[in-house]
């Protein structure tokens, strides 16, 4: 049918199509094209419904005195049925010492207690063969790679120091020079301590 005109019905199709419009509009589309042999669209139908104000009598709400197709259920199962028991174990639960790399900073992060207690793998290293670190020190990477968590490659720096390295030498650094360049901020920061110590005297 060209766009833009009027469909006409026969009197037969609108008594078929009112008597039966309850159904859902699909149905009802499927049914008038095979009784009819016809090739009327969905919204054709529906419109045509909607313009005489047949309506399906359906209100998209539960009438008074329905149950839910749920009611008695826990979400989409049954009560207790594929829920977690008590004492029972997730699937993906990981074991003390699990580690992984931390998307935020890039450092290693390993599990150190129950239930997902983490803390960055060089700083457990370093502390359980030196004891805690102390206030306003932070463990440096001899090599750059913070996924390199030796002890050999770790050593610890104040922040004072951090500062010094980071003004003077970070850019110096590489994989190879960086352990120098942590040892030349420590000379560094110590000789601006002793001279400022001996300006204040």
């Amino acid at each position: 049918m060209p766009r833009g005109q009027a469909i006409k019905y026969t009197p037969e199709q609108l008594d078929f199509i009112k008597s039966n419009c309850s159904l859902g509009r699909n149905e009802l589309t499927a049914k008038v094209n095979f009784k009819f042999n016809e090739n009327f669209t969905v919204d054709q139908i529906k419109s045509l419904c909607t313009r005489n104000q047949w309506k399906t009598g359906r209100t998209g709400c539960f009438e008074k005195g329905d149950k839910p197709w749920n009611t008695g259920t826990k979400g989409l199962v049954k009560p207790n049925t594929g829920n977690f028991r008590s004492g029972q174990v997730a699937w993906n639960k990981k074991p003390i010492g699990y580690e992984r790399i931390c998307s935020k900073d890039g450092y290693v992060i390993i599990k150190i207690a129950e239930p997902s207690e983490f803390a960055h793998k060089h700083r457990v290293v370093w502390e359980k063969a030196n004891g805690p670190i102390p206030d306003g020190q932070v463990v440096a990477f001899k090599n750059m790679d913070k996924t390199d968590c030796r002890l050999e490659n770790l050593m610890l720096m104040t922040k004072a120091e951090m500062v010094r390295y980071s003004q003077s030498f970070y850019k110096l650094a590489n994989s190879e020079t960086n352990e120098t360049c942590l040892l030349m901020a420590k000379v560094k920061s110590k000789t601006h301590q002793v001279i400022k110590g001996g300006a204040s005297c």
